[in-house]
């Protein structure tokens, strides 16, 4: 996928993770997640982010190739195994939550599009998805605009089905100082 759907389905849903309180409301959050969501092509020179550190980019697709390691869902359970002993389980709340699931959406989306070594570096196989479908093409965007509104549904829906879901009663919440609405609408 292109630089600007993956854009698009790590900030939908970083958004959808807030509504439903999986995420904590931070705008850092929002900003990492969508870091997160362009990080596993840092791989590639090609791509929004690897074009703005080439020579990382450059050392990473010889060492790894291009959806390597970086697009490992093995690598990205590591990373928050690591993040949840080191920091605790509450920063998975956070930005660091927000980062993860920017870049396991960025693997997700790019499963239809060719593949990835899902799990690197214990097989190079890479692990694909029907219908295949070009980066860039027609069949991206049919593919994305059908992610897009279930995300968006996902995001508006009814209640929470996490323990200690906020209820549609509670419409304010005091996050530093500042008040923010939960947008809800009747059913």
């Amino acid at each position: 996928m292109t630089g600007r759907s993956h854009l698009l389905i790590g900030g939908f849903a970083v958004l959808c993770a807030m509504r439903w309180h999986v995420l904590s409301p931070e705008p850092l959050s929002v900003c990492t997640g969508l870091l997160g969501s362009l990080l596993p092509d840092i791989d590639t020179e090609r791509s929004m982010l690897g074009s703005r550190v080439k020579i990382l980019s450059r050392f990473l697709a010889k060492a790894f190739g291009h959806r390597g390691l970086t697009h490992s869902g093995l690598m990205l359970l590591v990373a928050a195994a690591v993040t949840n002993g080191l920091m605790g389980p509450e920063s998975l709340r956070g930005p660091w939550g927000a980062l993860l699931l920017g870049a396991a959406t960025h693997i997700a989306a790019d499963l239809p599009t060719g593949g990835c070594q899902v799990f690197a570096p214990l097989s190079r196989s890479r692990l694909s998805l029907w219908p295949y479908v070009r980066t860039g093409g027609i069949g991206e965007i049919m593919l994305l605009v059908p992610i897009l509104c279930l995300l968006g549904w996902a995001g508006f829906s009814g209640n929470g089905p996490v323990p200690g879901h906020v209820p549609p009663s509670a419409h304010h919440s005091r996050l530093r100082g500042h008040v923010l609405k939960d947008i809800s609408f009747s059913s």
